[in-house]
């Protein structure tokens, strides 16, 4: 009873994901603290049956180290399984164990392990959608006893090099990488857990990465193998470069710290590998002989069991006084030897059987007294002889047809399978056509599933990003070329031309008096679609409205319409894409009102840095869209003012569609569309409202 109550006490944890070798190490450390440790299953019903019976509050999900595509794949889906599982029967918390690669570094265009990143957000949007605390713990490579050639850079080139064969090669010699010990990774998880740290990102390491060079360094140290920095054996290269990341914070939550350094740790990890090896290749040479042998046996174990039988034959003849026919039975024993071996071993063994047999009976006869030359003359020796051959012929006939059928019902089998796998090929070609069929379908002008993927392109939170997407969208739905998206002025009375596609767009002008066009004050007013039926000159075949807030912000226009495009159908697509653009654009507007503190300058319109980078990203993808973008650079020297001086000065100075933001070294000024006499003419401008700049090839 006792027992019972120690065993209800006891708090329950699940690993499930990726099996790492550090797996049994971590249920070492949970079952010595009085954990319940529970492994999950390759498939979700036993999975289901272990939440559902013993209740588990805490879930370990592993991401896998290594960066195999497929791999992935069936871990997302296996996240997926888990955590709607955990929802299902309502665990408490979810500790996510993924690794140092799904950061993206400062100098990186992007993630090294993308999927891992994707993992992440998932977990976490989950989390917010559940309510169920998520903590993600990212691990460097991590390396130890129980490692095998495959888990990881360290194991792989220490066996590799204890096996001298040829190491991995790093494309990057320079940047770092970093590496933990497996029982301080596993030790940084348990603590976690225990200390049940929720909804933290916690990132355990070394905080210091090795380079290309020190890591070899590192393994010479300890290995003294000196194929260890060899640059001529090397084979297929791979990525070494991963994030290094700060290990404050975990140490602050859970008071983790590094236990082994990394010359201790690897030296516990080379003996286990040695050990390892060293007892893989005994096991290995074992087997060969076993093996050989084995062989061996199979072949000699006939022959000696005919040997055995001829021995046998001959004694029994021997205490038949000199005859191998049994006086009792009348039967010679030697028909029994044999069909035995005939029967057996097939027609072979069964002659072999037969000339002993012979040698046998005659060497009986002359131990009789009898003469080797009238035994040839007597009919029954001849006659006995001949039964010797018929025995032998017959029995070895069935072992061998036996044989034959065996052989000949494996090759049926055989080509039985071919002509399955031949089939299948068939089914596959089948349902590859089917698919190539359905996607045709899917991806046809008018498939929501086209339209989905298309508009899918609008889900942004930056303007000027959904001003780059509208109007590809718009080219990709409605298959026109020629686009151009004017900007409605903060009066209302101008419209200045956002972005263009296509030569007709580039040959309108760069900004619209409202007043000047009537199609422009209806649509204004209006807010409808306009149709140019009377084929107005210098008018746009069709023009819709960009709406926000009961507003007209801006004006999608097009030229150059087909014949068959001036349809009832192409203007409902087109009312349905200026929608989605103006929800698009409403989001956009939302989220750029709430981020207003993070996006500017405290109490300035002038863009911090990294907002700044994403609107001379966003031009660059306006750039590759139209063509031409010319957009001058423009550095404020800021001798004498800070931001607020500078903000105050600008004031009505430049267009709303410039941009102002802080780059590396200084304060700068985007300003698209601009020619050199534009951009003199601003900043001339700026000088007489006392803000010197001078033009800059690009944003420091």
């Amino acid at each position: 009873m006792a027992g019972e109550q120690v065993s209800q006490l006891k708090r329950k944890v699940m690993l499930a994901g990726a099996k790492p070798f550090w797996e049994e190490q971590l249920k070492r450390l949970f079952v010595k603290e009085s954990w319940e440790f529970f492994t999950a299953a390759a498939d979700v019903e036993p999975i289901r049956e272990m939440l559902r019976i013993y209740n588990i509050p805490v879930i370990i999900y592993v991401w896998p180290a290594e960066r195999q595509a497929t791999e992935r794949l069936d871990a997302l889906q296996r996240l997926a399984d888990i955590l709607a599982l955990g929802y299902e029967y309502g665990i408490e918390s979810v500790y996510f164990v993924s690794t140092a690669a799904a950061v993206k570094s400062e100098d990186a265009a992007r993630a090294a392990d993308g999927m891992g990143m994707v993992a992440e957000e998932a977990v976490l949007a989950w989390s917010k959608w559940a309510l169920i605390p998520v903590t993600i713990i990212r691990l460097p490579e991590v390396y130890g006893p129980d490692s095998g050639p495959g888990d990881g850079l360290v194991a792989r080139t220490l066996y590799a090099s204890l096996k001298n064969i040829a190491l991995p090669r790093m494309d990057d010699e320079t940047s770092p990488r970093d590496f933990l010990y497996s029982a301080d990774a596993v030790y940084g998880i348990y603590r976690a857990v225990a200390r049940q740290c929720q909804g933290k990102i916690l990132n355990l390491g070394t905080g210091k990465g090795l380079a290309a060079g020190d890591f070899a360094s590192w393994m010479k140290n300890v290995t003294e193998l000196p194929s260890i920095d060899e640059g001529t054996a090397r084979f297929q290269s791979f990525p070494y470069v991963q994030p290094v990341l700060e290990t404050r914070t975990a140490q602050q939550e859970l008071g983790w710290r590094l236990k082994y350094g990394r010359l201790e740790g690897l030296k516990q990890t080379w003996d286990y590998i040695q050990a390892k090896v060293e007892a893989d290749n005994l096991a290995a040479h074992s087997q060969a002989k076993r093996v050989k042998w084995r062989q061996w046996r199979d072949r000699l174990i006939p022959y000696v069991e005919n040997a055995l039988g001829a021995a046998l034959m001959t004694g029994i003849a021997y205490l038949q006084h000199g005859t191998t026919i049994n006086p009792q039975t009348q039967l010679d024993v030697n028909f029994v030897y044999i069909g035995t071996m005939g029967l057996l071993y097939g027609k072979r063994h069964s002659f072999i059987a037969m000339a002993a047999s012979t040698l046998i009976f005659v060497g009986a006869a002359l131990a009789r007294g009898g003469e080797l030359v009238s035994l040839i003359y007597v009919p029954e020796n001849i006659l006995h002889v001949t039964a010797y051959l018929f025995t032998a012929a017959l029995t070895g006939y069935f072992a061998d047809a036996r044989r034959f059928e065996r052989e000949a019902v494996a090759w049926q089998k055989q080509q039985a399978d071919e002509r399955q796998a031949f089939m299948r090929g068939l089914y596959e070609d089948n349902l590859a056509v089917k698919d190539k069929l359905y996607r045709q379908i899917v991806n046809s002008d008018d498939s929501i599933g086209r339209l989905y993927r298309i508009i899918k392109r609008l889900d942004s939170v930056e303007p000027e990003n959904i001003f780059n997407q509208a109007a590809a969208v718009t080219a990709e739905i409605l298959n026109v070329e020629h686009i151009a998206i004017y900007v409605v002025g903060t009066d209302g009375h101008y419209l200045r031309q956002k972005i263009r596609m296509g030569d007709l767009a580039s040959r309108q002008p760069r900004s619209l008096r409202v007043a000047d066009y009537a199609y422009l004050q209806d649509l204004l007013q209006e807010q409808t679609i306009f149709v140019n039926r009377e084929l107005v000159k210098d008018t746009p075949d069709l023009a819709a409205p960009i709406v926000h807030q009961g507003t007209v912000i801006a004006v999608l226009a097009i030229y150059g319409m087909s014949f068959e495009q001036w349809s009832l159908y192409e203007q409902n697509l087109l009312s349905i894409t200026t929608r989605l653009i103006s929800a698009s654009m409403a989001r956009a507007y939302r989220y750029e009102q709430e981020v207003q503190e993070k996006r500017f300058v405290a109490g300035t319109r002038i863009l911090q840095a990294d907002e700044f980078r994403k609107i001379i990203r966003e031009l660059q993808e306006r750039r590759k869209l139209q063509g031409d973008l010319p957009v001058a650079v423009l550095k404020v020297d800021m001798a004498g003012m800070d931001y607020e001086k500078l903000d105050a000065r600008l004031g009505r100075m430049i267009r709303n569609e410039d941009f102002v933001g802080v780059g590396n070294d200084g304060v700068y000024i985007l300003l698209p569309e601009a020619d050199g006499n534009v951009t003199a003419m601003v900043q001339a401008r700026l000088a007489n409202a006392d803000v010197r700049t001078h033009v800059c090839e690009a944003v420091g």
